[in-house]
């Protein structure tokens, strides 16, 4: 009989911890989320993490508090969301392909790429050449004209060093016989302000990064590295397209939620559908049309496939970065 109470008790035991089990992560995320987001206040990462994260709190019962760790090329942030604590409660942004980049083309860079868990795909952002709106270059024709007469005089600015902004122009000098002065920032919200205050001939923001200044009549965008035109410009003609001759567009930025390796699953899982409610939600969806956020949604295994892709497609491009 004692043997068979024991027994009971043992099991009522067992129940009560698998429910505390339960109940302990059904109750995750208890306090606000560190979102890192590895460059400059006022870029096109910036701006997608501060919307979105407005939308996260509403499907996960907490704050998305953003935190800035910028410079060199995103190698600050990246590696700070590397070496995070896997507890769930440090996450952030990574870019595809800025954060393989650094990866393949530096020494003793501190992460792996399987130091990230990935979460969920947020936005596929194209490279965009862009001006002030006072500046005497009216056409892309017009810049690239300039360029050649004066090789390496005019100065070109973008997130750097080793970015895919500076992969983009590289790949376009080489396309295009062309040679700018390439001027590395740590976002593109610093070089677009380069680019207004005359210190830059032109600059390489994100679609999404110039769109408000364009809205605001600060800005003029001469061309756009992409297959087909951006619906955020549909005027403005691809960079192929003003050129008269194929340019390889490979400075799209992958903007994607991951989290440190060794995130408990389920606190993943929690994380991944609060990201895909949000990009299923109407009022999200209304807000990123209007702020012009080029909105691309992959879950985590999506995600993760296309960073193995990518990892393993940007070998072509390296030996031109170095």
């Amino acid at each position: 009989m004692l043997k068979h109470t024991f027994t009971k008790i043992a099991a009522a035991v067992g129940l009560v911890a698998l429910g505390g089990t339960a109940l302990s992560a059904a109750e995750y995320p208890e306090k606000p989320i560190t979102l890192i987001v590895a460059y400059s206040p006022g870029g096109g990462t910036d701006t997608a993490a501060r919307t979105v994260a407005k939308y996260v709190e509403k499907h996960l019962g907490q704050r998305l508090v953003v935190e800035n760790k910028a410079g060199a090329g995103g190698q600050i942030g990246f590696s700070a969301l590397a070496k995070a604590n896997p507890d769930g409660y440090e996450i952030g942004f990574i870019n595809v392909p800025s954060i393989q980049l650094v990866k393949q083309l530096r020494d003793n860079v501190p992460y792996e790429m399987s130091d990230f868990a990935p979460v969920a795909n947020i936005q596929l952002d194209p490279v965009v050449v862009a001006v002030d709106a006072g500046s005497p270059y009216q056409t892309l024709a017009e810049l690239l004209e300039a360029a050649k007469a004066d090789p390496g005089a005019l100065n070109i600015g973008a997130d750097g060093p080793q970015s895919n902004n500076q992969l983009q122009l590289i790949v376009a000098e080489d396309a295009l016989e062309t040679d700018f002065n390439f001027v590395a920032f740590d976002g593109s919200g610093p070089a677009i302000k380069a680019t207004l205050g005359g210190e830059l001939a032109a600059s390489l923001p994100s679609a999404s990064s110039a769109s408000s200044h364009v809205e605001a009549g600060r800005l003029r965008v001469l061309g756009v590295f992409a297959d087909e035109r951006s619906p955020l410009f549909p005027d403005v003609p691809t960079v192929s397209e003003a050129a008269g001759t194929e340019v390889p567009s490979v400075g799209a930025s992958l903007r994607g939620i991951a989290a440190p390796a060794g995130i408990a699953p389920e606190h993943k899982a929690r994380l991944e559908q609060a990201f895909a409610d949000v990009m299923a939600d109407p009022e999200f969806l209304a807000h990123a049309e209007t702020a012009g956020l080029p909105l691309k949604y992959m879950d985590a295994a999506a995600f993760e496939a296309y960073l193995q892709e990518a990892d393993a497609a940007l070998g072509k491009y390296i030996d031109l970065m170095k």
